[in-house]
């Protein structure tokens, strides 16, 4: 493009104006910029194809670099994302690029925080929760697992202290509401709408569950028996003072240490909720038996899972017992059974997670 000066010199009050029309800086195109910053003509192209005019001067001002081809490269490079690429970049050097693609395409608001392939780690494990995010980081400095083995401990309160670290179980949850060693219920607790199951579906005098649960169990027992499988409740509601003199008993006879592993102290029992039962005997010979067999294939179809199931232990907080079943509604049994968690995994990330 040919430059035009116009100079206009005014001797009286001693002005001079210079009008320089066309220069050399907008004579030249995004890619002999980048060519001029320092790129091959290979990348400046690369670079000039995928930018957007809108974002040609923020590549200008950065310093020219290679890690700017292997993000823009990134088959999940988002051009919204790119001046927070190149910030995390310039605060996080020593980070592999893919890894600042997942950090800031992830949403999170982590783009202030140190880099480390924990981090990524982290933030890539489905039952990530943005807000477990310190609790996560402390509890890898004292416990040396893997992400996932961290995501699902801290999820499940087990950087906490059973018994110790304890809220009071959130009432609103309804059926899906959450009892164990971290969450308890109050001594007044009683479920409103108990009913008890006739004498066909149960034994003892223990025969309560909350109606929902109630009606499910009949169902599920009526399926089971058209299969020539008796299914049949022996211990249901329990409330929080029978709850305590049963655990004491087990204190007395094994010491409390023992009978933590498999009672749970006064408050802290699912049968307090109206929604658990034991089923035909507590026995482990139970899991050898047909009933159990039906009901680690059927019990889902009715909303019910199987509550402390075997290689658990450690987040359940109890030994496994085959005979123990939770209602819990059939969209949750469907997940539970399907993705093989537990109820404080699925409490963690499905009910706590969306309030």
């Amino acid at each position: 493009m040919k430059k035009v000066l116009i100079v206009i010199v005014i001797i009286g009050i001693g002005l001079f104006v210079v009008f320089n029309y066309g220069s050399s800086e907008t004579d030249k195109t995004f890619t002999d910029q980048l060519i001029e910053l320092g790129y091959s003509k290979e990348n400046a192209e690369i670079v000039a194809n995928i930018v957007s005019d809108n974002n040609q001067e923020l590549i200008l001002n950065f310093e020219a670099n290679d890690s700017l081809i292997d993000i823009l490269s990134n088959p999940d490079y988002k051009e919204k994302n790119l001046e927070k690429y190149l910030n995390y970049f310039n605060k996080n050097k020593v980070a592999d690029i893919s890894d600042i693609i997942v950090i800031v395409n992830s949403g999170y608001d982590i783009l202030n925080r140190e880099y480390s392939p924990l981090l990524v780690s982290l933030i890539e494990e489905k039952y990530f929760i943005f807000d477990n995010l310190d609790r996560y980081l402390n509890y890898s400095m004292v416990q040396n697992f893997s992400a996932n083995d961290i995501v699902v401990n801290v999820n499940c309160n087990l950087d906490k202290v059973m018994y110790k670290d304890i809220s009071e179980a959130n009432y609103k949850d309804n059926l899906l509401i959450l009892v164990n060693k971290y969450f308890y219920l109050s001594e007044k607790y009683t479920p409103s709408d108990l009913t008890a199951l006739p004498n066909k579906y149960s034994f003892g005098s223990k025969n309560q569950l909350r109606k929902e649960g109630a009606d499910a169990f009949m169902e599920m027992s009526d399926a089971a028996i058209l299969e020539t499988i008796s299914i049949r409740n022996v211990s249901a509601f329990r409330n929080y003072s029978y709850q305590k003199q049963l655990y004491d008993n087990y204190v007395l006879r094994d010491g409390k240490l023992a009978a933590d592993n498999y009672s749970a102290r006064a408050g802290h029992s699912e049968h307090q909720t109206g929604l658990s039962l034991d089923i035909n005997t507590a026995s482990m010979a139970f899991e050898g038996t047909s009933a159990f067999k039906w009901l680690s294939n059927n019990a889902y179809k009715y909303g019910f899972i199987l509550r402390y199931p075997k290689g658990k232990e450690h987040i359940t907080g109890y030994q496994y017992e085959p005979w123990h079943y939770r209602y819990v509604g059939k969209d949750a049994a469907n997940i539970i059974k399907n993705e093989n968690i537990t109820l404080e995994e699925y409490y963690a990330y499905y009910v706590k997670k969306s309030n």
